[in-house]
């Protein structure tokens, strides 16, 4: 007998004990579901961030996870978005990237910019698409800039403007970089402390702001969308305890770059794209040391020499920005391997 109440009237029906333990076990899973719905979660749903330096694998431990859970990968890299450059970015195969669903991969021409305010635009387009496939994001990649911006939001900084960028341009044939910082002092004195002098591309977007708004760059700091508030971040960090370890992954890295045909791939896409070595895409590490060989003509040992530093120095950056992140957890994969992510994962996507 099991009693129910409807519209405030006690109602009795005769049940048998398999029907209650079928119902008991059904009210389990209900209730276990509703725990990650999202209204019950304040309309957050989670978002998976893999963080860590680069050569330390996280793109081979993404698509380990990709072949176990729901997920679809989205490329948090700065230089993968750029079509052709396949070689330098360690970007994945065209056959992986056709079998196992990518995104932020191949989404410009190495002739076109693109900055943190596009990506924090293209990423939150993306989580929506795979909420609505079903599927968790997977955020994976090196460029903790943007997993900054993921975090502490986006500033409500305006947009570009292609009229002050000509006269920004036309300044620049006239005065120096540490000229223009210096000009900084009599409007916006906060850039003109935090900003490098020799740092040209912060320095010209400061100056280009307070054309088109009148008002300093960093008015705009405090204004800020934020993702949390529509999604669960788990974030987790990879790390490796032996600098010796993460040294010699880069090493690697580096000699199978010139190995695949490094040089071969950036005179292609210099040419292809009619490229010179002031491209936001020529910028990236290895891109800018082959485009620098190619004009001085120093042997290749100096060149994969001048590379592997950079890509060292890379790593050391990347450290000291994982270290802001505090709301991370962190797996040593040389100790833990993939277990412990594989069982944190477990714990956040049971419902699915």
């Amino acid at each position: 007998m099991v009693i129910i109440f409807l519209n405030g009237q006690k109602n009795s029906f005769p049940i048998s004990q398999n029907q209650i333990l079928r119902l008991t076990l059904l009210s389990w899973i209900i209730l276990d579901l509703l725990k990650f719905h999202p209204v019950l979660m304040n309309n957050r749903i989670p978002v998976i961030a893999l963080l860590g330096p680069t050569a330390i694998g996280k793109s081979k431990i993404a698509l380990e996870l990709y072949d176990q859970y729901p997920i679809e990968i989205v490329s948090v890299d700065s230089a993968m978005i750029y079509k052709d450059m396949d070689i330098g970015t360690d970007k994945p195969t065209h056959e992986v990237l056709a079998s196992k669903k990518h995104h932020l991969i191949d989404i410009r021409n190495p002739n076109q910019n693109y900055n943190v305010g596009d990506f924090y635009s293209d990423v939150n387009n993306v989580i929506t698409e795979i909420h609505s496939n079903r599927k968790v994001p997977l955020l994976v990649g090196g460029s903790m800039m943007y997993f900054n911006r993921l975090f502490k939001g986006l500033s409500q900084i305006p947009g570009r403007s292609i009229s002050d960028r000509k006269l920004i341009n036309h300044l620049n044939n006239f005065y120096t970089s540490t000229q223009l910082h210096e000009c900084l002092k009599h409007f916006d004195k906060k850039s003109y402390n935090n900003i490098n002098k020799n740092d040209k591309q912060r320095i010209e977007r400061a100056i280009e702001v307070y054309m088109s708004s009148g008002k300093p760059i960093t008015s705009f700091f405090n204004k800020t969308n934020l993702l949390e508030v529509n999604y669960k971040f788990i974030n987790i960090k990879l790390t490796i305890s032996s600098r010796k370890d993460i040294h010699e992954k880069i090493s690697h890295r580096v000699k199978q770059m010139f190995k695949k045909g490094l040089i071969d791939e950036v005179i292609y896409v210099r040419d292809k794209y009619s490229l010179s070595k002031d491209s936001q895409s020529m910028k990236s590490i290895g891109y800018r040391h082959v485009l620098e060989y190619l004009e001085t003509k120093e042997t290749v040992n100096d060149l994969q020499n001048k590379c592997l530093f950079a890509t060292r120095q890379l790593a050391k950056r990347q450290h000291t920005w994982l270290k802001q992140f505090t709301d991370v957890i962190d797996i040593d994969i040389s100790t833990n391997k993939t277990d412990k992510l594989k069982q944190i994962i477990d714990n956040y996507l049971q419902f699915i």
